[in-house]
């Protein structure tokens, strides 16, 4: 080994080649051919495999949602087409491959297409509920559309004899595989929509995905689902679909229960109508009791057996009734002019009380106004009252006020006299006291000062005696009784010539 050789860690080299796959994009969509083994279908739904030839095997899995859409069941030692991505699993150091899709070696084109109708089909709606016609309950003619003299044939026509004899059975028979197939179905489907048929039976037996090709062709989906009647299918074996199953009206397992589907059962029925026909002669029976009783009850009434006499004394009763309604009336007639007259009566009354009435609330309604009046113009007194109170108290409130503001107009003019007045004295008393230091001993007359509080202010040993000699933030010195200070102006105020 050469010392200038790059060693890599084992990490490194399988991180290294998951980069080198990654990176090669035809690894992303890869089609691999060979036989499945160690095949295990997860509870979990996913699937674990080993694809092999005679060289060499490769680990693969397949997750849920793809291994869903297998269209057959796979089992070790088939052959088939897996397209998915490879990928390095880097813990194991192991190259595996994800599928996405599984086909059996030379049916891959047949599932991819079959794939592509049903999705287009789908897409169209064609498989939708509201499309589903439904079945008559008793069916008088059915339409059969199968291989001639096949098991299907056979299984359907035994069946609807079984179930329902009563029904007229119309053979439509067809190809249902190979090339001839397809013409052949869709016109016997367009035959039996002619005929005005109750329901239709399309049916075949199980085969591969080759045999069944037919009921995928977009020729009779087309026909299927433009039907005018409904369409039972029954094709293959339970594990068969096709797209004719999914267009259909009802998608049976087998043509036996696509035919049982179609058809009710006979000794059902029968025995319906059994029910019905016992129910029906035990009313008939109980009826033709009571009307037998009823005519012997006639037969022995006594009025019956002489009509004569039975008629001689309900027209006697007639003539008693007859004249209790002639007196009846004749006091309802007396009766009711004492109702007139009290009614006349009443409304005299009532007409009195009336005007009484009226009378008593004319009177109370012009009381009423001239309280009413009254009492407006009371209020209206009083509250011209109350107003002009309101006048004068406020008018009032003003006065006291304009004399509050002329007294402190005055007092502030009386106190701006006072202290100018104050001022003036002090100024005065001011120069005579510099006055009197002036011809007197300087130092002495000084301490005497700096007793009552007077000092001293020098600039650069000048004493200054006006505030003209000096400017702001000009430095002073302040010379007191016990010792002196160092300041600075920080403001000057002239004071008026006049004062």
């Amino acid at each position: 080994m050469s010392r200038k050789q790059n060693v890599l860690t084992v990490s490194e080299f399988v991180g290294s080649l998951k980069l080198l796959i990654d990176s090669y994009p035809s690894f992303k969509n890869v089609a691999i051919i060979g036989e499945l083994s160690n095949f295990t279908a997860h509870h979990s739904g996913h699937f674990y495999f080993t694809l092999k030839d005679d060289k060499s095997r490769i680990s693969c899995v397949m997750f849920r949602s793809k291994a869903s859409s297998v269209l057959f069941k796979p089992k070790n030692g088939d052959k088939v087409i897996v397209v998915g991505s490879a990928e390095v699993f880097e813990s194991a150091g192991t190259v595996q491959i994800y599928a996405s899709r599984m086909n059996l070696d030379g049916l891959g084109d047949l599932y991819v297409q079959f794939e592509a109708l049903k999705k287009d089909y789908q897409d169209k709606g064609y498989f939708k509920p509201e499309h589903k016609k439904a079945f008559p309950a008793y069916p008088t003619s059915i339409g059969v559309i199968v291989g001639d003299n096949s098991a299907a044939y056979h299984d359907i026509s035994r069946t609807l004899m079984e179930r329902w004899p009563l029904a007229k059975r119309v053979d439509l028979l067809a190809y249902v595989q190979g090339e001839s197939a397809v013409p052949s179905i869709v016109e016997r489907l367009h035959e039996a929509n002619s005929m005005n048929l109750d329901c239709i039976i399309l049916g075949r037996g199980g085969g591969s995905i080759e045999d069944l090709w037919a009921f995928n062709s977009p020729e009779v989906i087309e026909a299927i689902f433009s039907s005018k009647i409904p369409i039972a299918t029954g094709i293959g074996h339970e594990s068969d679909t096709t797209l004719a199953d999914f267009v259909s009206d009802y998608r049976a397992a087998t043509p036996t229960a696509a035919a049982v589907h179609v058809t009710p059962n006979q000794y059902e029925i029968s025995e319906v109508l059994r029910n019905y026909k016992n129910k029906y002669y035990s009313l008939l029976r109980n009826k033709i009791l009571n009307q037998k009783s009823m005519y012997q009850s006639l037969v022995q009434n006594s009025n019956l057996r002489n009509p004569e006499e039975y008629i001689e004394k309900k027209s006697q009763k007639l003539d008693y009734l007859q004249n209790r309604i002639l007196n009846q009336s004749k006091q309802f007639e007396v009766i009711h002019k004492e109702l007139l007259r009290y009614d006349l009566r009443f409304n005299q009354a009532l007409q009195m009380r009336y005007q009484s009435l009226n009378h008593r609330l004319s009177l109370n309604r012009n009381i009423l106004v001239n309280q009413v009046d009254q009492l407006i113009k009371t209020s209206r007194i009083l509250a011209n009252n109350k107003q002009q109170k309101l006048l004068n108290a406020v008018d009032m409130n003003l006065r006291l006020q304009e004399n509050k503001k002329h007294q402190l107009f005055m007092l502030n003019r009386q106190f701006s006299t006072v202290s100018q007045r104050v001022v003036n004295l002090k100024k005065k008393e001011l120069m005579a006291i510099i006055k009197a230091i002036s011809v007197q001993n300087p130092a002495q007359k000084m301490l005497e000062l700096f007793d009552k509080g007077y000092a001293r202010i020098t600039k650069d040993l000048e004493p200054i005696t006006s505030i003209h000699s000096i400017d702001i933030d000009s430095p002073i010195k302040i010379e007191l009784k016990d010792g002196s200070v160092e300041a600075k102006v920080i403001g000057k105020d002239i004071y008026d010539k006049n004062i």
